[in-house]
Order: structure tokens, then sequence, then C-alpha cells
């Protein structure tokens, strides 16, 4: 008996190996085929660009051990001694790539994409200049200002022009005679030339506190709400110092969110040297949210950006404006973080901006009860490492309704490409 059902085993084992390797064969022919036809089997794709950002979080154990080196990042750009924090400064130096701020995690060098340009001498009054797309019945466009434009528009900084002009819009060509357009080059698309505001965008991501010692926490703490005065004081105390044009703190709406609280600044470059401005909010973040102090810890990311790209509606403000003049009581945010590996910023990605940052779908399917104004696309100046993008989408009727995003946000998430929250801005100057 035992051996007819050794027997049987190995024929059935015998046709099962055939089987199997007769699938193999039929396998790795389709491969072939799949290859011959410019296609390529699922299984070697390496998905390497759009990554689900989870900051990181480590316990007050490695960060005791970790003393020495903060978890905000080494402190770069500036010389051995520590900057007083909040400190006023004059006209800034001329900067140059090494005095860019280094990336609050450890990342791997990398060659930068986009280079901070230096600041000009007093002298010359030739600034850069951005252009702004619409299309319309004229041939030339008569505003001078962002304020006087009737139409939505891109605005995409001359020297991104050619990495952030979505693909499929040819490269816009200087007119030939003065300020008249050539329609045979430019057909519909019109082209305004605008002073360069000069300006850099700070970001301060917050992740929830978490308690040292969970064991001896007391149940009548509220950390969300210590966090929120904490982040207040420091807003508050950069507004005093005059080193920023405006800036802002966004609340989420959501609970047990991974960003509960982003600090944004608007900095002028040619008041306020940004890397000055980095390690000052970076020694005043360390100190206001010191562990040993609060007891509880947090994770931090501070990155300098620059605004590459950005969709705009009439009423359209300048970048500089204050925000408190500009927002409303229903004004609120949707904001998009993402992260890709260092190399991938490649141009051909750039290009395709409104559709893995969901611009293009915001744009086209948010409701107009949402009253959208404005899309900005934001990237990190870090020389080296990873690079990350950061889309804010401002809508000035968002918080009357916010079930408006009931559908758009889902969506949005559905597509693993970065971490999405809405956002209320809570204290802005």
């Amino acid at each position: 008996m035992n051996l007819m059902f050794r027997k049987n085993f190995r024929e059935q084992k015998s046709g099962v190996a055939s089987k199997t390797s007769k699938a193999c064969a039929n396998r790795h022919a389709s491969k072939r085929a799949s290859r011959e036809q410019g296609y390529t089997p699922m299984e070697e794709h390496h998905y390497r660009t759009h990554l689900f950002f989870n900051p990181s979080r480590c316990s007050y154990a490695q960060a005791a051990e970790d003393m020495d080196e903060p978890r905000c990042g080494p402190m770069t750009g500036a010389g051995g001694e520590p900057l007083p924090p909040l400190q006023s400064s004059a006209i800034s130096p001329p900067m140059t790539e090494s005095d860019l701020p280094q990336p609050l995690v450890v990342r791997t060098p990398s060659v930068s994409m986009m280079k901070w340009p230096t600041t000009p001498s007093p002298t010359k009054t030739t600034p850069t200049r951005q252009v702004s797309f619409n299309y319309g019945n004229g041939n030339t466009e008569t505003a001078r200002t962002l304020s006087g434009l009737e139409r939505d528009c891109f605005i995409i900084p001359v020297h991104s022009l050619d990495r952030f002009l979505p693909a499929g819009v040819p490269m816009p060509k200087p007119p030939a005679n003065g300020n008249s357009l050539d329609r045979k080059s430019q057909g519909n698309l019109h082209v305004m030339e605008v002073p360069d505001p000069k300006l850099c965008v700070l970001c301060h991501l917050m992740s929830p506190l978490e308690p040292i010692d969970p064991v001896l926490e007391s149940p009548l703490v509220q950390p969300l709400f210590k966090q929120r005065v904490t982040a207040g004081e420091l807003l508050s105390e950069i507004s005093q110092s005059k080193t920023a044009v405006t800036g802002m703190l966004l609340a989420n709406m959501e609970r047990n969110a991974e960003f509960p609280f982003i600090s944004y600044y608007v900095i002028n470059t040619s008041q306020t040297n940004p890397v000055m401005f980095y390690n000052n909010i970076r020694t005043a973040s360390l100190t206001k949210f010191d562990p040993r102090q609060l007891r509880y810890t947090a994770a931090h990311t501070l990155d300098l950006y620059t605004e590459v790209a950005s969709i705009c509606r009439p009423p359209v403000h300048e970048i500089g404006v204050s925000l408190t003049k500009t927002h409303t009581s229903t004004t609120g945010y949707m904001v998009s973080v993402y992260k890709v590996f260092e190399g991938d910023d490649r141009e051909k990605f750039e290009r395709n901006w409104l559709y893995w940052t969901g611009a293009r779908m915001i744009y086209r399917y948010l409701p107009a009860a949402a009253g959208l104004r404005r899309i900005s696309l934001h990237k990190s100046l870090s020389p080296k490492g990873d690079k990350m993008y950061i889309l804010i989408c401002e809508c000035c009727n968002l918080l009357s309704d916010v079930t408006v995003c009931a559908l758009i946000l889902p969506a949005l998430r559905a597509r693993l490409t970065g971490y999405t929250g809405i956002f209320r801005p809570i204290q802005t100057f």
C-alpha cells in the first residue's frame, strides 16, 4: 500500500513538474514578447518616485542618546557659534550653493537641480521675471500687475520655466517687436512680464506630541492644545522680529493627523538672509519644543522652498501680501506633502506636476462653492538628498461648507502619492 502511494505520488509530482515547466516557459515567452513590443513586465517595475510621506518618530531614549545631534538636523549655512533666536538682520550678503541649508533628516548626497540665485548688487535694476499664461481674444496683454488680471492664469518663474511648464504647452518665445506678440508663434497664449518679488518660503511640519513616559502621563493633559500654544508663541516671536514678510499657523481639521500643525513663512531675500532665518527658526523650535521641559517629543521638519509654479484665479494677490489682508473668516487650505528619491526630480517628472500632485484634479473637479483662489507648488531648496514638494490649495469658502471636499479628498489620497489634509489658519501676521 505504501509503495503504491509512493508510486502514484512520484508520477503526480512529475506531472506537476512538467506542467510547471511548461507554465514557466510560457511566462518567459510572454515576457520576451512584451519586451519586443516595448512593454515591461509588471514585476520588473521599480516605483521610486512617489512615496507616502510618514515622518519618523523616535523614542525619548534614542533622543537622549542622540542629544549631541538634534532631531531637527545639523545646523548649516552659518559659523560654528549658534545664532541668537529671531534676530533682525540688514540686507544680506550674496549667497552661494554651500550656504544653502541641509535637509533636516539624514539624506545621501545628490546634485541640486535648483539653485538659489545670488542677490544682485544695488546698482543693477534689471530683475528677473515671471510669466503668466491665460487665454483671450486680444493680441497683447495690457495688465502690468497681477491684480489687473481677469482670467485664470499660470504663474511660473523664468528660471523654472523649462522644468515646470506643463507638458504639451509650447515654450513661449520672446516677442519680435516690442510689446506685441507674434500670433503665429504664440497662438492664444498670452505672456505678461512682472517683476520678481525675490521671496522664499519656509515650512515647518510638526508631528503630534508623544509623551516621554506614557505611564506617568496625566489624563487631564491635552498634548494637542499644548502644541498649539507653543507653536503660536513661536509664530508671535517671529512676527515681532520683523524678519518674515508674512506667515501663518495652519491647524489640521482631522483627528489623528500626521501633521496636526504646519507653520508657513514668506521671506524677502533682499532684506533677510534665508539661511540665517532658517537657523534662527531651527534654534527657536528646539528651545520651544524641548522634550526636557515639555515632557513630550515630536518630529519637526523644516525646509526652505521656492514657489516653482502656481495657478491663480482673480482676484490675484502677490505672494508677499500680508495673509491677514487676503484671508476671510471662511478661508481654508488643502495641503499635500510629497517626497521623491534623489535624482528622480527629472524634467519629465516635473513637467507632469499637474497630474502626480493632483492639481489638475483639484482645478477641474473641486466644486465652485469652495471658492478656489490659488494652487501653489513649492520645491525644497536642499542641494543634497531627497527632494520635497508641497502643494498648497487656497479656498476662500472652504470652512463655510467642508463637505465640498468630501469627494476630492478621498480621490487624492487613493493615489498614495503623498500626505494630504485640510487645514484652517488659526494665527496669521
